[in-house]
C-alpha cells in the first residue's frame, strides 16, 4: 500500500497518466509528450537552431519545420486551454495589429513584428496550459538559464554572435548580457544545488565581460541600474558585497585588457558629452521631435507598428520639410529607421492605446513576481522546486531581469524584436498560476475534513441530535 501511494504522488506531481513510474524512470519516459514538446518549442526560441543551421548552409529546412511545428501547437491549446492563460494586454496589442494590417504604409514592416507578437503570445498560452508542475518549469528555466552562456562565449571575440540574426548586432547582445546576469545572480543564491550555483555565477561573469566587450553606452547604463538593484533588493546583503564586489572587479579587469587604452571610458564620457545637440544623441533627438508631431496627429493607435519610418518620410515629404537634421537632410532617410526608444516607438506606432496596453503588461508582471515571495507561494514551492530555486529569489531573477529589458529599451528597439520581455512575461504568468492552483489545492484539502465535519453537525441537528 505504501508502495501504490507513492507511485500516486509521483504520478500527480509530473503530470504523467495512464501509468505509474518509479525512482529509476527516465524524465523522458515519466514527462508527457505535450510537455517535452513545449520544451522544443522554447529551445527553438531561445537557441535559434533554425537559423543557426541555415547560417551555415543547411538551408531554411529548420525554419520551416518551426512554423509547422504551430499547427500542433494550436491544437494543444484547444485541447488544454486554461483561463489564466488568457493575458488580455496581448490580446489588445494582437488587436492594434489586425486593425492595421490593411491600411499601413508597408504592411511587411507590420507583418514581421506581428508574427514574432503572435507566436510570442501563443506560446506563452500553451505553455500555461500544458505545464502543471514546479518540477515541469524547473527544465524550462535551466533552458533560459543555458541560453546565456551558449550565446556569451560566442559573442566574445566579436562583441556579438556572427551568425545570429539579432545578437550579431552589439546593441543586442550588450543587453542581452546584461539581463543574463540579471537573472544568474539570484538563481545562484536561490539554488541548494552546488553546480547550478557554480554554473549561475560563471554565467554572472560571463554577462559583466559580455556587457563590457559590447561596448554598447546604452547596455553599460543598463547594467548599472541593474547592478543598482541588486543592492537595493537582494535579501542578503553580505553575501552582495562579498559577490558584487567580484564582479566589480571582474569588469575593471576587463575593461584595463580589452580596452587599454581608455577607449571604453572615453566611449561612456560620450553619453554626456553629445546630449541632443551631436553625434548619435541629436540623431535621436531628431527623430523623437519627428515622432512626437506624428503622435499628435495620430495619437489613438498610432501610425501602425513598425511603420514610424514610412509614414515620417511621407508626412514630412508632403508639407515640404528638406532638411530635418543631423544626418537627415532629406525626410527620406528616415523610412527604414527605428527610434532606438521602445516607449516612444510604441507611443508613435500603437498610440495610447498601445501605451496602455504596455504598462498593463508590466504592471501585471510586477504584480506576479510580488505573489511569487509571499510566504504561501514559497512555503508551496519549497517541497516540490527539487532545491533548484526557491520561489523568492526566482521572483527576484525575474523582476531584474525586466529591469534590465526596461532600462536597455530606453535607448535600443528590443521589445518588438528580441523575445526577452516575451519569455520573462511568461515565466511570471506560468509560476504564479502553477502557484496557486498549487495554494488551493492545500487550502481545500486542509479545509475538507472542517466541512465535512460542519455537515455532520448540520445533519445532527436537523435529526434533533445533541451536539
Amino acid at each position: 500500500m505504501k508502495l501504490l501511494s507513492a507511485r500516486r504522488q509521483v504520478r500527480q506531481q509530473d503530470g504523467v497518466e495512464g501509468h505509474t513510474s518509479d525512482a529509476k524512470t527516465s524524465f523522458l519516459e515519466q514527462t508527457p509528450g505535450r510537455v517535452l514538446f513545449i520544451y522544443v518549442m522554447w529551445f527553438f526560441v531561445w537557441y535559434d537552431p533554425d537559423w543557426m543551421a541555415e547560417a551555415f548552409g543547411a538551408g531554411p529546412i529548420l525554419v520551416k519545420l518551426y512554423a509547422l511545428m504551430f499547427l500542433p501547437l494550436c491544437i494543444l491549446l484547444i485541447k488544454h486551454f486554461r483561463k489564466d492563460a488568457l493575458f488580455w494586454p496581448y490580446l489588445v496589442i494582437i488587436g492594434i495589429y489586425l486593425v492595421w494590417m490593411p491600411f499601413v504604409l508597408n504592411r511587411g514592416f507590420l507583418i514581421n513584428g506581428f508574427g514574432k507578437v503572435l507566436q510570442y503570445s501563443l506560446l506563452t498560452a500553451v505553455t500555461v496550459s500544458v505545464l502543471h508542475t514546479p518540477k515541469q518549469v524547473v527544465l524550462l528555466l535551466k533552458l533560459f538559464l543555458f541560453q546565456f552562456i551558449w550565446f556569451g562565449i560566442q559573442g566574445l571575440p566579436t562583441a556579438g554572435v556572427p551568425w545570429h540574426q539579432n545578437l550579431s548586432n552589439d546593441d543586442s547582445y550588450g543587453p542581452f548580457m546584461t539581463i543574463g546576469l540579471a537573472f544568474s545572480y539570484y538563481l545562484a543564491m536561490g539554488t541548494t544545488i552546488t553546480k547550478y550555483r557554480y554554473v549561475a555565477f560563471l554565467t554572472c561573469l560571463l554577462g559583466v565581460v559580455g556587457t563590457i566587450v559590447s561596448f554598447a553606452r546604452g547596455a553599460f547604463i543598463g547594467l548599472c541600474v541593474v547592478f543598482a538593484l541588486l543592492a537595493a533588493r537582494t535579501p542578503r546583503k553580505q553575501a552582495f558585497l562579498a559577490y558584487g564586489t567580484g564582479l566589480v572587479v571582474v569588469a575593471l579587469i576587463a575593461i584595463m585588457i580589452i580596452f587599454p587604452n581608455g577607449e571604453f571610458w572615453n566611449e561612456m564620457a560620450t553619453i554626456t558629452e553629445e546630449g541632443n545637440t551631436a553625434g548619435t544623441g541629436e540623431q535621436r533627438w531628431v527623430m523623437w521631435q519627428a515622432a512626437w508631431q506624428l503622435f499628435l496627429a495620430h495619437p489613438i493607435l498610432g501610425v501602425g507598428p513598425g511603420n514610424f519610418g514610412p509614414t515620417a518620410a511621407e508626412y514630412f515629404s508632403e508639407r515640404g520639410v528638406t532638411n530635418m537634421g543631423n544626418s537627415f537632410d532629406t525626410p527620406a532617410k528616415m523610412y527604414g529607421m527605428a527610434l532606438h526608444n521602445d516607449y516612444v516607438q510604441v507611443m508613435v506606432e500603437q498610440g495610447i492605446v498601445g501605451l496602455f496596453a504596455l504598462a498593463a503588461l508590466f504592471i501585471y508582471f510586477f504584480k506576479y513576481v510580488r505573489f511569487l515571495r509571499t510566504e504561501a507561494v514559497q512555503k508551496a514551492w519549497a517541497s516540490q522546486a527539487g532545491g533548484f530555486i526557491d520561489s523568492n529569489n526566482l521572483a527576484l531573477g525575474l523582476e531584474a531581469a525586466m529591469v534590465g529589458v526596461m532600462s536597455t529599451s530606453v535607448f535600443y528597439p528590443q521589445l518588438f524584436i528580441n523575445y526577452w520581455m516575451w519569455s520573462l512575461m511568461m515565466i511570471a504568468i506560468l509560476v504564479s498560476s502553477i502557484s496557486r492552483r498549487m495554494i488551493e489545492t492545500l487550502a481545500d484539502t486542509q479545509a475538507s475534513p472542517l466541512r465535512r465535519g460542519g455537515r455532520l453537525r448540520w445533519l445532527r441537528k436537523r435529526a434533533g441530535q445533541t451536539v
